[in-house]
C-alpha cells in the first residue's frame, strides 16, 4: 500500500509541475502575441513643477535609436528597464510603469520637488531637492522657492547630496521650517550663508537684513523675528531699521 501511495504522489506531483509549465508557456505565448500599440505618459505634478515634459519622457525611452517599443510584443519590452531610464532623469523621483490589455504602455512620473534655490558666488547654481539631493537648474522651468546664496553655496554646489554633512542637514531643517510655516514663507526669499555656515536672512519687503547666525534654536530665534515684523516695524515704520540681529540668546538688535 505505501509503494501505491507513493506512485500516486509522484504522478500528482509531476501533473502539477507538467500543468505548471504549460500555465508558464501559455501566458509567454499569450504575451508574445500582444503588442504595444500606444504609449501613454502620466506626469504627477501635484507641486506645479515642469521640469519635464512628455517629450522628455518620451525620448528617455528611445534613448537607445535601435528601440522601437511600439508595435513590439509584451514579452519583448523590458518594464524595468524603461522605469530605469525615465528615473535617470534628475527630476524624476520615481517612475511605474505597466501595461495593459488593450495594447497600452503606460509611464507614470513623480516629479522630484525643490525647496531651495542655489546661486553660489562662484556663478553655479543648482536646486537643493525635498530628498536632499542637489539638483541641476532647468532650462524648462524656474521653481519659485527661496534662495540659497552665499560662500557657503560653493561646497555645496559641488556635493550631490546633503547626506553626510551635519550642517547641511541643520540648512536643510531651516529651509524645510521657513517653507511649512505660512508667515515665514511668505516673508522671506532669501538666505545668505557665510563660509562658516552663519545665516543672514533677506525680507520679501524691505531692506532689512534679518542676522540669524548659526542654523539652530529655530524657535526662540524665529519668535523674536516675529517681534520685529508684528509689533516694531508697524510702529516704528518700514525703513527706520537696515540690521536686525537674534543670533544671541534672548536678545533682539534692532539697528
Amino acid at each position: 500500500m505505501r509503494a501505491k501511495e507513493t506512485i500516486w504522489r509522484v504522478v500528482g506531483i509531476t501533473g502539477a509541475c507538467v500543468l505548471l509549465l504549460s500555465m508558464i508557456s501559455f501566458i509567454d505565448k499569450r504575451e508574445l502575441g500582444y503588442r504595444i500599440n500606444d504609449i501613454e505618459v502620466d506626469i504627477e505634478n501635484t507641486y506645479e513643477n515642469f521640469f519635464i515634459d512628455e517629450e522628455d519622457v518620451m525620448s528617455l525611452i528611445f534613448e537607445n535609436k535601435g528601440d522601437t517599443v511600439l508595435g513590439d510584443a509584451y514579452g519583448r519590452v523590458s518594464l524595468k528597464e524603461i522605469e530605469r531610464r525615465v528615473e535617470s532623469h534628475s527630476f524624476v523621483k520615481d517612475a511605474q510603469v505597466f501595461r495593459d490589455l488593450n495594447g497600452h504602455l503606460v509611464v507614470k512620473a513623480i516629479q522630484n520637488k525643490p525647496m531651495a534655490r542655489i546661486v553660489a558666488d562662484n556663478g553655479k547654481q543648482a536646486y537643493l531637492g525635498e530628498e536632499g539631493d542637489i539638483l541641476p537648474v532647468s532650462n524648462k522651468y524656474t521653481a519659485r522657492v527661496i534662495v540659497l546664496s552665499g560662500k557657503y553655496m560653493d561646497e555645496l554646489t559641488s556635493r550631490k547630496s546633503i547626506e553626510g554633512n551635519e550642517y547641511d542637514h541643520k540648512l536643510y531643517d531651516l529651509i524645510e521650517y521657513i517653507n511649512k510655516d505660512k508667515f515665514w514663507s511668505m516673508q522671506i526669499a532669501q538666505l545668505i550663508v557665510s563660509k562658516n555656515g552663519k545665516v543672514v536672512m533677506i525680507p520679501q519687503v524691505g531692506d532689512q537684513k534679518l542676522e540669524f547666525g548659526y542654523a539652530e534654536n529655530f524657535k526662540s530665534k524665529f519668535k523674536r523675528l516675529e517681534i520685529f515684523f508684528k509689533e516694531i516695524m508697524p510702529t516704528k515704520g518700514w525703513n527706520t531699521y537696515s540690521r536686525v540681529n537674534v543670533e544671541y540668546k534672548d536678545q533682539l538688535i534692532c539697528e
